[in-house]
């Protein structure tokens, strides 16, 4: 029982507000930390994106070469697509390692993906003839182009990564907002109007009553007694 009614006020918000940081600590679920996992992942991505599109900006002004097109842009574009699907792949593996064992069926259906695409890319390097992830025969370019060319695949594959990390960022966001309680306050407290105690209305009738049967007992006292003749 508090007798300020502001106090009581603050008191009752107090819980509300404890109560919420209480629920939300506990809803650190397994989405909110593949959330913070990609979230990490592709602000690092972001950063080796923006350097590589420095650096073919450097060496296309330091060499003059322009943008090859046809089928080299096109093998470049396949390398790079794969790698980067690779490299999705182990990341959304490490997310998901650090809350699942092993034999768990996603981990195991993602490391079979893996495994797939790696033996995709290298099928596709031994089609074009490359000896690295260029996808192209470097012997036959000169040095001049096979840096630009190596810029460009480096720009690609960042492209690419960065998009995939950015849907399973955006995915994980979105499991952790169907998953993580939530808790909405309907009406805060406020410092109430009348006093819930004690209750007056309770105390006059239970004293009328009091004061009706008193005065009853003490008529019957009082009143002479009738003697039987």
């Amino acid at each position: 029982e508090d007798h300020d009614r502001e106090r009581a006020a603050r008191l009752a918000n107090a819980y509300v507000e404890e109560l919420l940081k209480l629920t939300s600590r506990l809803a650190f679920t397994a989405a909110t930390r593949r959330r913070l996992f990609f979230q990490q992942e592709l602000a690092s991505e972001k950063d080796l994106l923006a350097d590589a599109e420095v650096a073919l900006k450097n060496t296309q002004q330091s060499s003059g070469l322009m943008v090859p097109s046809g089928q080299s842009e096109a093998l470049i574009r396949a390398g790079a697509q794969l790698r980067a699907e690779i490299a999705s792949r182990e990341v959304q593996l490490e997310a998901m390692r650090s809350y699942a064992t092993s034999e768990n069926p996603q981990v195991l259906l993602l490391e079979r993906e893996t495994a797939a695409l790696r033996a995709q890319l290298e099928k596709l390097k031994a089609g074009s003839g490359a000896q690295d992830d260029l996808m192209l025969p470097t012997s036959r370019l000169p040095a001049a182009s096979l840096e630009y060319l190596r810029k460009l695949r480096d720009l690609k594959y960042h492209e690419t990564l960065f998009e995939l990390l950015s849907k399973q960022y955006e995915a994980a966001r979105i499991d952790e907002a169907r998953s993580a309680p939530l808790i909405q306050v309907v009406d805060r407290a406020t410092p109430p109007d009348k006093k819930s105690w004690p209750p007056r209305m309770l105390i006059v009738l239970a004293s009328g009553l009091l004061a009706a049967l008193a005065s009853c007992f003490v008529i019957l006292i009082k009143s002479p007694k009738v003697e039987a003749v």
